[in-house]
């Protein structure tokens, strides 16, 4: 860790000579990933830095496989004796895991609210009153909670923070009081598209402790593309490591950040190398789910075949192998197979030459089933092993050529690629990414941190944010805004204190209910305006004026009412 230089040094004037010492700042960047996450920070004075300033949290607790990332998993099943943590990779032997949640903050919001009601469903065992009481009463909390995903995140994140905080603790006091501090969270490059998605990881984040009260000097909270931030620290390490020979004023480049869920590409020109690299973006970032972990679904699907239901189901309860749209999760037996196939997966060659044997856990140790499961252990054909690749290799050698078309459009021509991420790390996606690259006579590099690229390169972003391109600014919605409108009345529902009758058709309405378009908290992005819609119906009969107005309400405390009347005096009226 880089120990920061002494507070009292920080602002001060210097009388003689040249003028103001640089500010120290604290920069930390959050990259929230599908299968891991990873936390940086640096604390540099002014506006920029080596890369040797820039450290990754590496601890992460007790029993945790301490590396520069940590699992993205979090589980809400009963601990043990032992205490685990019950996320990350510390879970209790039996534990129910949720995984991949991150892919869920990107999913419609009547789809996840029905299926929501199907997990609350399942985990309740379809209301059968004996195994909730056995739950909740007996044994703690339910294996499978009625949590939102945004929940979740915000959970995993809080234990996240905590260990981030245990380095920030080890500044001096004063120093965390005083010290200027910027954020900056990384997202898949199609999230600029999905203000839901960049919303609720932004919640998430802030809840967890990224915030102001956290770091009272906080600036800024930015966001940047995982592909744009990898392709900043890519091209710095190259260069600090190979010197300026692969890079040329004017040529150009494409970056590939490989990722569990996603997979990111962005295509840049060289404007500049000297006195300070500058890079010009071609293009649109392009970006699509085809990350590792999509792999492992093809896997299980096939398992499923070849166990058939019932046996596959002693692995897998749930029974959920490709969905997104609900809680992806993972029991002790599973996450044992899934363990053991990763492992395979990452030894995995196009030149592997050879069938792959995998022991299945415990209960099925001893299924025999003839020609298909020998006392226990499974086959995969090298064959089939390719195919599970495939899946996602095409997509992503797809998305590498699409951005050498738009570098031919802007008349240039690409030269290297710059493979990152946990992905990007197979040799099988490597190998055939280098086969196709040859065709067109590019080069691929692969830096030897790849897997850090993308935290390490939104400090890098957060440290020069004054030049960085395409960074966007967050900001908190401060209060909640809503209009009041009458619905029609539900005695379940409303208040009969609200019960009026329209004077023509009689029909019966609750009056004053709030509609909130914009939540206090909410994300405000610097590129673009929040917007909140509500459809309103109004009735006009023949002679009425049909203009009025519409009255916006700003509420700034955290209990929105769903009264107008309660908004302003209180639950009793």
């Amino acid at each position: 860790m880089n120990s920061p230089h002494p507070t009292e040094d920080l602002t001060r004037e210097v009388e003689a000579g040249a003028g103001t010492v640089p500010e120290q700042r604290l920069i930390i960047g959050l990259d929230y990933g599908t299968t891991y996450t990873g936390v940086a920070y640096a604390t540099p004075l002014g506006a920029t830095s080596t890369l040797r300033e820039i450290d990754a949290v590496t601890d992460w607790g007790q029993r945790m496989d301490n590396h520069d990332k940590v699992p993205s998993v979090k589980s809400y099943s009963n601990v043990t004796e032992a205490k685990e943590a019950q996320w990350g990779s510390d879970l209790s032997p039996g534990a129910v895991a949720m995984v991949h949640t991150k892919l869920e903050l990107d999913v419609g919001q009547v789809s996840e609210e029905l299926d929501l009601i199907l997990q609350s469903l399942k985990g309740m065992r379809n209301l059968n009153f004996q195994h909730i009481k056995t739950s909740t009463g007996l044994r703690g909390l339910p294996e499978y909670p009625y949590k939102s995903p945004e929940e979740i995140v915000t959970e995993y994140l809080t234990n996240v923070f905590q260990y981030l905080e245990k380095v920030v603790e080890s500044f001096s006091e004063v120093l965390r009081r005083t010290i200027s501090t910027d954020i900056v969270v990384t997202v898949p490059t199609e999230w600029k598209q999905s203000y839901r998605a960049m919303n609720a990881t932004y919640r998430a984040a802030t809840k967890a402790g990224f915030n102001e009260r956290s770091f009272p000097r906080l600036k800024d909270v930015l966001f940047v593309t995982e592909a744009e931030a990898a392709a900043i620290y890519a091209v710095r390490y190259l260069k600090e490591s190979e010197g300026q020979n692969f890079l040329k004023e004017n040529g150009y480049f494409v970056l590939c950040d490989a990722g569990g869920g996603t997979v990111d590409v962005v295509s840049y020109k060289v404007k500049q190398l000297q006195p300070t690299l500058q890079l010009q973006q071609i293009g649109d970032p392009t970006g699509k789910k085809c990350g590792s972990i999509f792999i492992n679904l093809e896997f299980r699907k096939w398992l499923r075949q070849l166990l058939g239901d019932k046996n596959y189901q002693k692995l897998d309860p749930y029974m959920e192998m490709s969905k997104i749209t609900s809680h992806a999760t993972e029991g002790q037996a599973l996450r044992e197979l899934m363990k053991t196939f990763d492992a395979r997966k990452r030894e995995f060659t196009k030149d592997f030459g050879r069938d792959i044997p995998i022991d299945l856990p415990a209960p099925l140790q001893d299924l025999h089933i003839p020609g298909k499961v020998n006392h226990g252990e499974i086959t995969i054909p090298c064959a089939k092993m390719e195919e599970f690749f495939n899946i996602c290799v095409d997509k992503v050698i797809e998305l590498i050529t699409g951005h050498f078309a738009q570098i031919e459009e802007e008349g240039g021509e690409p030269k290297n690629v710059f493979l990152v991420g946990g992905f990007g790390e197979s040799q099988y996606l490597q190998e055939q990414i280098k086969h196709t690259l040859d065709l067109w006579d590019v080069k691929i590099r692969i830096p030897d941190t790849s897997w850090t690229s993308v935290v390490r390169g939104a400090v890098i972003c957060g440290i020069e944010k004054t030049t960085a391109i395409n960074l966007v600014k967050a900001m908190s919605c401060r209060h909640n805004y809503g209009i009041a409108v009458n619905q029609p009345f539900a005695a379940t529902e409303h208040d009969p204190k609200d019960l009026v009758e329209h004077t023509t058709n009689g029909i019966q309405y609750a009056s004053g209910h709030l509609i909130w378009l914009m939540t206090k908290g909410d994300l405000v992005l610097s590129d673009g305006p929040k917007v909140g819609e509500e459809t309103i119906t109004v009735s006009f009969s023949t002679p009425d004026n049909r203009s009025g107005k519409v009255t916006i309400y700003r509420y700034s405390d955290d209990d929105r009412p769903k009264r107008l009347r309660t908004a302003k005096y209180g639950k009793s009226k």
